[in-house]
């Protein structure tokens, strides 16, 4: 059977006996090497190699990485060039997606999908007489489909990891996402940082293997949110994955004392969505602390949607004030349990605990559209709009008309 490789190829040639005898690993056997980008650290291992596996293997890679690179007047370029490879090897340069077999996926050039992961210029490409400032447009990466989402794995990520996860879901039209595992190219805690953990909350990626072009510093931060995986010579990964059981089952009750923390994370989980889809990590309920909740706990009604599982998956809040306005906020859905009804179900019953009131009362963004549809199928209707943080909010209120007082 064919076994895929994906390279960097280091200095293979020693390490070659221990992985045969130690790992059991024969590397004659490779039938198909892929190549991550054509920096030298990524490609030069694979002189050590041709001789020993000789022209039954097939490398497959980005038009742009046998070409010639500098940082300066250092060479930087793959020392292996395309015409030579094209004397011992079976070659295929492609920008675009590859099958490589029936479960992994070449992806080809990553387009630029997202606007916090700017591509960054590193030296520059000669490609003959041309000589331009180089954005390794060739950073590329492999996609293991077991059926049940995707694992990644990357080189360096020049293209940006969040890039190259969303393009992977495109490619291989699948939205769950199992791990990733290669360089995500962060080095420093900054606004880029922060937009790429919200990026791995919102897509669910519990399994993390950042190596190889991420600083300590970065590792350390993701890690305060997702905990993260060492990544070390030796290392196997047993890919198994059951799909999260989602029903639209389940009660409603009013939230205890206790529940407050699991209301906290589901919050900052559903309002993570809402703030990339905005591009805009400033809103309010991202920042409430667990003593804020608490305050509000005391003057509030909050009430949570249980699963069949028992796990809290949505919730809500109103209060009265002195008019008899009845002020309905921070409704929020998990992301895994969305568009089966539960916001409409909690929206429908917070109204039965405060049935003394004149009108109920809400905002909600203009560029949410969806809540808005949520609400107007409720009976609310748009009476205002005003700016709020910066933020254009529509004020919508619905009249109770089964007035109980």
């Amino acid at each position: 059977m064919a076994k895929p490789v994906y390279c960097s190829i280091l200095v293979i040639r020693m390490f070659s006996s221990v992985m045969r005898k130690r790992w059991a690993i024969d590397l004659t056997q490779v039938s198909v090497i892929t190549f991550s980008h054509g920096h030298n650290d990524h490609t030069r291992g694979l002189q050590y190699w041709s001789g020993e596996i000789g022209t039954k293997v097939h490398i497959v890679a980005h038009p742009d990485t046998f070409k010639e690179r500098k940082c300066g007047e250092l060479s930087i370029g793959s020392p292996l060039s395309e015409t030579g490879l094209r004397e011992n090897f079976g070659l295929t340069l492609s920008r675009e997606p590859l099958k490589i077999s029936d479960r992994i996926t070449f992806l080809g050039e990553i387009p630029p999908l997202n606007d916090f992961e700017p591509r960054k210029s590193f030296g520059t490409l000669v490609d003959g007489p041309a000589c331009s400032e180089d954005f390794v447009a060739d950073d590329t990466a492999l996609v293991y489909n077991n059926g049940n989402g995707l694992f990644i794995i990357t080189g360096c990520s020049h293209s940006g990891i969040c890039n190259i996860i969303e393009y992977a879901k495109s490619v291989c039209n699948e939205k769950r996402i199992i791990g990733v595992i290669g360089g995500f190219h962060l080095f420093e805690v900054s606004e880029q940082l922060r937009q790429t953990i919200a990026y791995f909350q919102m897509n669910h990626i519990e399994e993390l293997y950042p190596c190889h072009c991420v600083s300590f510093a970065a590792k350390a931060e993701i890690h305060r949110h997702i905990p993260i995986h060492e990544v070390g010579v030796g290392l196997v990964l047993d890919v198994k994955y059951q799909p999260k059981i989602r029903t639209v089952g389940g009660v409603i009750q009013k939230v205890t004392l206790e529940d407050l923390p699991d209301i906290i994370d589901l919050q900052k989980k559903a309002f993570t969505q809402v703030a990339l889809w905005m591009n805009n990590f400033d809103l309010p309920p991202l920042h409430q602390t667990i003593d804020e909740l608490r305050n509000e706990y005391e003057k509030s009604i909050i009430l949570k949607y249980l699963s069949d599982e028992g796990v809290i998956v949505g919730s809500v809040r109103a209060h009265m004030d002195e008019d008899h306005i009845c002020h309905v906020g921070k409704l929020i859905v998990h992301p895994d349990y969305q568009n089966q009804g539960i916001g409409y179900a909690l929206m429908c019953e917070i109204e039965k605990y405060v049935p003394h009131c004149d009108k109920y009362l809400l905002f909600t963004g203009e560029e949410t559209p969806n809540t808005k549809y949520l609400y107007e199928k409720v009976g609310y209707v748009v009476v205002d709009k005003q700016e709020m943080g910066g933020l254009a909010m529509f004020v919508m209120e619905k009249k109770n008309t089964g007035l109980m007082r």
